[in-house]
């Protein structure tokens, strides 16, 4: 697997003491060469001399991101795009591409996360349970490139938690996931008053927690973002098409990590994950339209999840959505299986404890339902 870079813009690597300038913040008669600039990967090109890290993070800690929210509701990046596109954007409006027949698309408020969570999260990979396992599954090489390619975050909401972020295709931070699992990969389940429940939550909802128990009031964009934000807003992986071409199929699973694990197993597909069975509808799969799409429904005892899909892939279709829905799991799943709901990832943690890279993707999947 190639190296994956999802970010346009980034901090410039050191190349000696000339690749280091002056903090603004600092300023003349600061230290010199403790400035670090950011630079656009795709041209060579220094970024407007406000946008870079101070190093001297205690005594000074100056850090514009060309990621973060400025005045007027935009970052750099947004106000790159507005110009060259000659458009107005009034609060980051996008399209919503579900319409009937008649209709004009509608638009709707797009409200964001700061960058700067998504990028201080992508540490701590040791006390990261998914990262662990990740590690122990691929490598460490491969495990690399699968949390930088799908941004995947380390969250101390619980212990060993991951954050699945979801970043859209202008790479605005859109939200993000909390989740524990165990060891085996499996998501935490707690028992409280006769109630199971699975340990996942939100970033936001953490940080409030966070503020609250500091006695401190959340920050406004904090709780404007929990009181209007939809949940679930994008889906996830969905900045990998910056990097993939309109030629490539697109694979959509229900759940992150799957979308995470299948990925080295399954390369001639870019995956995606939609967060939930009833999340499957053209709103969050405006983005993909004009591109070949096939989605992997889990697999149930009665077939609900593969009927549903392919239920709505019929009216994805009349909207123009070029889709097809795989019955992988409904022809080779065991009735235990079905029974218990797995998808795709569970089979893949259940009987394959690492990935030869000599494998292709035909003879993964003979090896993969041969015991069925």
């Amino acid at each position: 697997m190639s190296s994956y870079t999802p970010y346009r813009y980034q901090l410039k690597p050191y190349s000696g003491p000339a690749s280091r300038g002056q903090c603004p913040s600092c300023g003349p008669h600061g230290h010199r060469r403790t400035f670090v600039p950011y630079v656009d990967t795709r041209t060579g090109e220094l970024l407007p001399a406000e946008y870079g890290r101070c190093n001297r993070e205690e005594a000074c800690g100056y850090h514009q991101s060309p990621y973060q929210v400025e005045a007027g509701g935009l970052n750099y990046k947004d106000r790159l795009y507005q110009q060259s596109r000659s458009i107005q954007l009034v609060d980051m409006p996008r399209k919503v591409y579900a319409r009937g027949p008649g209709q004009s698309p509608q638009l709707a408020s797009s409200y964001t996360l700061p960058a700067e969570l998504l990028e201080q999260s992508m540490r701590g990979y040791k006390r990261n349970r998914l990262a662990s396992l990740l590690q122990q599954h691929f490598g460490a090489s491969v495990a690399t490139d699968l949390l930088k390619r799908f941004q995947i975050g380390t969250s101390d909401y619980w212990p060993g938690a991951c954050v699945f972020w979801q970043v859209d295709t202008y790479q605005r931070v859109r939200g993000g996931q909390v989740v524990q699992f165990d060891a085996e990969g499996h998501t935490v389940k707690t028992t409280t008053g006769g109630e199971t429940k699975r340990r996942t939550s939100w970033v936001h909802t953490a940080l409030i927690a966070h503020y609250t128990r500091r006695g401190q009031q959340p920050p406004a964009w904090l709780s404007e973002y929990q009181e209007k934000a939809p949940k679930s807003p994008c889906l996830f992986g969905l900045s990998q098409l910056v990097n993939t071409p309109a030629t490539h199929p697109l694979a959509i699973v229900e759940s992150p990590k799957t979308a995470v694990l299948c990925t080295p197993y399954f390369p001639s597909f870019t995956w995606l994950a939609v967060g939930s069975l009833s999340y499957l509808n053209a709103g969050r799969l405006g983005p993909l339209l004009g591109r070949s799409i096939v989605l992997f429904p889990d697999a149930s005892e009665s077939g609900r999840a593969f009927t549903e899909w392919s239920r709505r892939a019929e009216e994805l279709r009349r909207q123009g959505f070029r889709v097809e829905v795989s019955d992988l799991l409904e022809q080779h799943a065991t009735a235990e299986q079905k029974l218990a709901g797995i998808d795709l990832a569970d089979l893949l943690l259940e009987q394959w404890p690492g990935y030869p890279p000599s494998w292709d993707e035909a003879q993964a999947t003979a090896l993969l339902f041969s015991n069925a």
